[in-house]
């Protein structure tokens, strides 16, 4: 929200949703927001801009999961997170 919706002068819509599949639990969050180029190249401003694959890492490692992004430019954003009900690694999932 705060790179996405909190940039649009009026602000905008954020809509969560959650569903459950035969193989995994999705959680979805969509806004309406300014969007972004999905193949820009990462901003090079000093920082190191690692949150979004420290996460993605995580979610691999715990459980299996992914998140997947899909935005465009002056439409929003929308972020699919997707649990499998059979993890790779069960015992190591955080309850």
């Amino acid at each position: 929200m705060k790179h996405d919706v909190g940039m649009k002068k009026r602000g905008g819509t954020v809509k969560i949703t959650s569903r459950e599949t035969d193989t995994a639990y999705e959680v979805v969050i969509a806004d309406d927001g300014v969007g972004f180029d999905t193949s820009a190249p990462k901003a090079d401003d000093g920082r190191s801009h690692v949150g979004m694959d420290n996460t993605r890492t995580r979610l691999k490692e715990m459980c299996g999961g992914e998140i997947i992004i899909e935005s465009t430019v002056g439409e929003g954003t929308t972020a699919r997170i997707i649990l499998p009900k059979e993890g790779q690694d069960r015992e190591n999932t955080v309850s």
